[in-house]
């Protein structure tokens, strides 16, 4: 099983979103940027409006976890650093249907083999 190792300072955060290729959909925003460590990282980030922490982290798992189902299927080569970020809409919607729309922006990012 393949490992996506995750974002954690804020530099990181900051160069993926001035740098990075962005396409979303009503509720999910995906920033991606090439990295040259040959590993993808994965970076959750939630904002304050979405709700409490309790909500907040809710979200995050679920996307972490919607990830993690095709994380395979990802393409193999140089890696990347991926930043995803909810939309309030992202609470209403199902688990799968997160899935759905995961795959479908990792699609229009050219990430994902189909």
């Amino acid at each position: 099983m393949k490992k996506t190792a995750s974002l954690k300072r804020n530099d990181d955060f900051q160069y993926v979103f001035k740098k990075g290729k962005t396409k979303g959909s009503s509720v999910l925003v995906v920033f991606v940027v090439p990295n040259d460590m040959h590993l993808n990282r994965l970076g959750v980030t939630v904002s304050k409006k979405m709700g409490k922490a309790v909500v907040r982290n809710k979200l995050r798992r679920r996307i972490k976890e919607g990830f993690r189902t095709f994380e395979e299927e990802l393409t193999i080569g140089s890696g990347h650093d991926i930043v995803i970020l909810p939309k309030p809409d992202l609470a209403t919607v199902s688990f799968a249907e997160v899935v759905k729309t995961l795959k479908y922006l990792m699609k229009k990012q050219g990430l994902l083999n189909e």
